[in-house]
């Protein structure tokens, strides 16, 4: 028996005394929601994607200091679904065999079901977790209405993919043949599009999930016979062409010896050859991401025509960030430093204040309480993260909340064939943990090495601290502070962030 059919025999024994009319029965006004989620997208990605900041960012708010916990696809996506930590979750790498993966998922309980529960029609269209299809029979996990999830490992591919849909498997194009109308982003844009016009006059709400795959890289395979890192749609390509875009003052750090081993050890500055790299992957990501941009802007103006534009929240974001050369890392993630955990976050809806920012320290562990937060529905887990809603509402409300960041090390990046280097080499990182505040990140390695870095006086963390006596008191608060996050459940972990907000 697949774990679909575990999950609905589950369901039928459980049903009728579990679920209460109200919980079946929305409000009539009950608000949609619209996610929308990206792939290694960096904030400063954010640069050529204006009709994503007109759309969300000027209609809503943009939060500035959001973080993802575990920087790594799978576990990324996991805390979204669940609102817990990785330690809460145990989705701990990529796929099974290390622990990770769809099959570690417990969809039992999760953001679906609960949204299904309380009444909601939920969609979903794109990338899921890791190993979807491939580990585990395809299937459309329980509590989605509406199901078009990519099929790992032909999900890095742009072209001559295949997706689940709704019980059937369906191949889009072929890797190398590329017609425009098979563009994987355009046509996840075109389903988004028909989902919402089909959905719209009905009277119950909906949640519609959309997940590209840019700016991530395609697979080693398309690598090596097209000679790109990830394709455009053939209207956007060599748009950024002769392109220099800014580089931060972590790009190519002339000292790396307060830095962990496993960055000393390329223990030489960029050459001219991964300069040449690093700029054309950055041309190749950013001009995939214009084909989203044009997506996101087609789902706000198919929202507004239909009429349900002012009911519902629109949410914007990535499942982590990417390493271009900072810290002389030529490509990556799995690191603390900001390129890799840090994410664009943009929200509008109702009741949501317009154009403007907040500086609230949030993280992808909030995304799921503030779904709920918005919406009837109600989580039968304990939820470590807590609605960023107050936040979006009134931007002068300030968090001072610790944030934890966890990995799994080596063996959490699970080397595959969706996952193949992109033209160049990522370090082999250790577990490490780590707490951020809106001034600290304290890092605590497996093995016994550390960083500490002022925020405030070293934003680009190139100067760690960890070293230095006139730090040890604050070195030992902010280990407690970690300890107990590392460990913390539900409550536990909500009240270090209620006890932080002023």
């Amino acid at each position: 028996m697949t774990r679909l059919g575990i999950a609905v025999l589950a369901s039928l024994v459980l049903l009728p005394a579990s679920v209460t009319a109200q919980e079946r029965d929305p409000r009539p006004d009950a608000p949609n929601v619209v996610m929308v989620m990206t792939d290694d997208q960096t904030v400063g990605d954010m640069a050529v994607m204006p009709l994503t900041r007109r759309y969300i960012g000027a209609a809503g708010v943009t939060f500035t200091r959001s973080f993802v916990s575990y920087p790594l696809c799978c576990p990324s996506r996991a805390t979204f679904l669940t609102g817990q930590y990785t330690h809460n979750n145990h989705v701990l790498c990529l796929y099974h065999w290390c622990g990770g993966g769809y099959g570690s998922l417990q969809t039992r309980e999760y953001l679906p079901v609960w949204l299904e529960r309380a009444g909601y029609v939920t969609a979903h269209m794109g990338k899921y977790l890791n190993g979807y299809g491939s580990e585990w029979d395809a299937e459309v996990p329980p509590g989605w209405t509406e199901w078009h999830g990519l099929i790992d490992h032909s999900t890095y591919r742009m072209w001559g993919y295949k997706m689940f849909e709704n019980g059937r498997v369906r191949e889009y194009g072929r890797p190398l043949a590329e017609r425009a109308r098979s563009y994987q982003t355009d046509v996840l844009e075109r389903k988004a599009l028909g989902f919402i016009a089909r959905r719209a006059p009905e009277p119950e709400p909906f949640f519609l999930s959309v997940a590209f795959l840019a700016p991530h890289h395609e697979s080693g395979y398309v690598q090596r016979l097209t000679g790109q890192l990830v394709r455009p749609a053939p209207r956007h390509r060599g748009r950024f062409r002769g392109t220099r875009f800014a580089r931060p003052r972590s790009y190519d750090e002339p000292d790396v010896s307060d830095k962990p081993w496993f960055v000393g050890r390329w223990n030489h500055r960029l050459t001219d050859a991964e300069h040449l790299a690093i700029a054309e992957r950055m041309r190749e990501r950013r001009e995939s991401l214009l084909a989203v941009d044009e997506a996101v802007a087609a789902i706000v103006k198919r929202l507004a025509r239909a009429g349900e534009l002012d009911n519902t929240y629109v949410i914007f974001t990535s499942d982590n960030g990417y390493m271009q050369g900072e810290h002389r890392v030529p490509l990556g993630k799995m690191l603390p430093y900001d390129p890799s955990t840090r994410v664009p976050l943009l929200i509008r809806g109702p009741r949501i204040q317009r154009n403007r920012s907040s500086k609230a320290l949030v993280g992808n562990i909030d995304l799921a309480p503030t779904i709920l937060d918005a919406t009837p529905a109600r989580a039968r887990i304990r939820l470590d993260g807590r609605s960023i809603l107050p936040f979006a509402r009134d931007v002068s409300l300030r968090s001072l909340r610790p944030l934890l960041h966890e990995t799994g090390g080596q063996g959490a990046g699970g080397r595959h064939k969706s996952e193949e280097g992109a033209k160049g080499q990522q370090p082999k990182v250790p577990a490490w943990r780590a707490v951020r505040t809106t001034r600290w990140l304290f890092v605590d390695y497996e093995g016994g090495q550390r960083e500490l870095y002022d925020l405030k006086r070293d934003p680009d963390q190139l100067n760690s601290l960890s070293g230095d006596p006139r730090y040890r008191v604050r070195l030992r608060t902010l280990r407690r502070i970690l300890a107990d996050l590392s460990t913390c459940k539900g409550r536990a972990c909500q009240e270090w962030a209620d006890a932080s907000v002023r």
